[in-house]
């Protein structure tokens, strides 16, 4: 290991990094050093945002430097410094699992299925090939068939072997489960109302690819064209019920180059015993956890906006949350992750505690 001076360097140029402190610390002092159990050197310092600002902990050992920016105590320095070397130890055993996980997670997500809700079954596969290639420019051709019930494409545009299935349904979605979803669309009051005079639906689905994000792509593309459509009510998948003019919204996103997020996970927020609690409803098919955030007095816009720039994050750079990580927007904002059975999403979920 370096010398206390050259370690203190090293820790004064990382937390100047812009996702850590974002400048060089106004006072940094070396205090001590330890050998764990398992053998890892790791030193102390105490280091100041500012001049009239507290005595915060970092450490540089053997598995990296850290610091969680809270106040440091020369009475715990020890045990304070051992739980940052627990964190980087789980961090990098996390880090080996991660392509793995990736690769798991992938498996199970990349297959999209949603019902276009419509006024009676009234459905034309020829116009709707048309109205894509209009929307997105892209050619689907007849779908291996000659009438308008079922279609199958392969859209090699979203990538090798790409496919898109579309089927009328000449009833409504079994069992009221669309009625019933439309309740959570807190942002279409109607919602509820107009589910029920649907008389028939379409089923699309869409996978193939190796990168969820490409069938997920198509499938927006598919269900935001069949939205066009005047017999057209909404479209129920992610467990709740989308307003069409809602799914023009993501279309005009995406002919702006943007990814289609909004459409292809629901953002979700429930009142809550102590203020609101928010969900995600759609990671799991982009081959991600679903993210909650439970009991929060933050304003529901606040908290909506949050949510979505989490999940845009994990999609994005493609990145795994752990449990006992941190997250955060800011160089101050270090939000707890709790990985465990889900609240208002099926199997286990993200928690930030927000």
């Amino acid at each position: 290991m370096r010398t206390p001076e050259e370690e203190k360097l090293a820790v004064t140029q990382w937390l100047e990094h812009p996702h850590e402190l974002g400048k060089k610390p106004y006072a940094i002092e070396f205090t001590s050093k330890f050998t764990t159990e398992d053998g890892i050197e790791c030193m102390i310092f105490k280091y100041k945002k500012s001049l009239v600002g507290p005595w915060l902990l970092a450490i540089s050992s053997d598995s990296g430097i850290f610091s969680e920016q809270e106040k440091y105590d020369p009475a715990t320095e020890k045990e304070d410094a051992l739980k940052l070397v627990e964190f980087l130890k789980q961090f990098w055993k996390n880090k080996a699992a991660e392509q793995e996980e990736k690769e798991k997670k992938t498996k199970t997500g990349g297959r999209f299925v949603g019902f276009v809700l419509l006024k009676n079954a009234e459905w034309s596969a020829e116009k709707f090939e048309q109205d894509f290639k209009e929307d997105w420019g892209i050619e689907l051709g007849d779908g291996g068939s000659e009438d308008d019930v079922t279609r199958v494409y392969s859209v090699a545009e979203n990538g090798d072997r790409t496919m898109l299935a579309v089927a009328l349904m000449s009833a409504p979605v079994p069992n009221g489960e669309a009625e019933y979803a439309a309740q959570f669309n807190f942002m279409w009051k109607d919602a509820v109302a107009v589910t029920k005079t649907h008389g028939a639906h379409i089923v699309v689905s869409a996978f193939g690819t190796e990168d969820p994000r490409q069938s997920g792509t198509l499938f927006v593309k598919a269900v935001a064209t069949l939205c066009r459509d005047e017999n057209t009510l909404g479209a129920y998948y992610n467990e709740v019920v989308y307003e069409p003019k809602f799914m023009f919204a993501v279309t005009d996103m995406m002919k702006d180059g943007m990814f289609p997020l909004l459409g292809l996970v629901w953002f979700g927020l429930v009142r809550s015993e102590n203020g609101f609690s928010a969900y995600t409803c759609g990671m799991k098919n982009l081959g991600k956890d679903e993210i909650e955030i439970i009991d929060t007095k933050e304003v529901p816009s606040e908290l909506h906006n949050f949510m979505v720039g989490v999940a845009g994050y994990v999609v994005d750079q493609d990145v795994i949350l752990h449990d006992g990580e941190t997250i955060g927007f800011s160089n101050e904002q270090r939000l707890k992750i709790v990985k465990s059975e889900g609240v208002n999403v099926e199997g286990d979920s993200i928690k930030i505690l927000y």
